[in-house]
């Protein structure tokens, strides 16, 4: 049975995020986006998908963030959005995907879609090599598209994750690379990867939780942890250190600061490492159950 400390903390940043669930809007003011705001809405998708898909059970989910979603997605000018911007079609409508799997369907988000693929979207981007992965794993997740196995690993084979074998070498962008790589190998969290299609990465990573808990970067750090629990030679002692180091930063609120410098605790500053935070908790029920 799963501990139930990942389970109450999980609790405790959900109700965060279901608070301040308006925040997570698409538009900065009426038919006004950034990509931040798109960003923050797809990431709110990504984790409703994460949580419905683990062990984890909040009637918020359905009861509150689903409806959130469906409602601007059936926005019109949410719809244009990504009718006019063809080459980003794809991840403007990851929200639209992932309900798309649970039964919503909508003419103009498909007719959207096929206009995309039809203008070559989004193979035609230049993209580097986690960013293909990105696409593959939500293609075959949401069922858009049959990414079988073996082409899934040949992407995997390509990124940074698969190629580096030294931790010495990692900035803040290829740590980025790196963790997103694994999040897509591992579903989030939720599934294991095999020590044969990474087989230098477990002790990257041990490194660079140790480093990122040594400098208080605690948003690398909980996508450390989360890479952690779906590699099979990583040290369960290193987490075992790094996690309180994580969680120092909550407080009664339930949101969760992005490093150890930060001095103002704001949505635009906590609401990352917050998700980063929840996925862990799905990924910590799911792998240590």
């Amino acid at each position: 049975m799963a501990s139930k400390f990942p389970i109450d903390l999980a609790a405790t940043l959900a109700g965060w995020v279901d608070r301040e669930l308006e925040q997570f809007t698409p538009w900065i003011k009426p038919g006004v986006t950034t990509s931040n705001s798109l960003q923050r809405f797809a990431e709110l998708a990504i984790l409703y998908d994460v949580l419905d898909r683990s062990p984890l059970d909040f009637a918020m989910l359905n009861d509150r963030w689903r409806p959130f979603l469906e409602q601007h997605l059936a926005d019109p000018a949410f719809g244009q959005l990504a009718r006019t911007r063809l080459q980003w079609a794809w991840a403007l409508l990851l929200p639209y995907l992932i309900l798309r799997q649970r039964g919503l369907r909508s003419d103009y988000h498909e007719a959207t879609l096929a206009h995309a693929t039809k203008a070559g979207f989004p193979h035609a981007a230049e993209v580097i090599p986690y960013r293909e992965l990105d696409h593959a794993y939500f293609a075959r997740a949401t069922g858009t598209v049959d990414v079988s196995q073996a082409a899934f690993d040949e992407l995997l084979g390509r990124t940074f994750a698969a190629r580096s074998a030294c931790r010495l070498l990692l900035d803040r962008e290829a740590t980025y690379a790196l963790t997103h790589a694994l999040l897509y190998a591992g579903a989030f969290g939720q599934e294991r990867v095999p020590r044969d299609a990474l087989p230098n990465v477990a002790a990257i990573v041990d490194s660079m939780t140790i480093d990122c808990a040594v400098h208080e970067e605690y948003d690398m750090l909980g996508e450390l942890l989360t890479c952690g629990l779906v590699l099979e030679d990583c040290r369960p002692e290193v987490r075992a250190l790094a996690l309180p180091i994580f969680l120092q930063s909550l407080d009664d609120t339930g949101s969760l600061m992005p490093n150890g410098r930060e001095t103002e605790r704001s949505f635009a500053a906590c609401y990352h490492t917050t998700l980063v935070g929840l996925i862990l908790c799905a990924s910590l029920t799911r792998m240590t159950s």
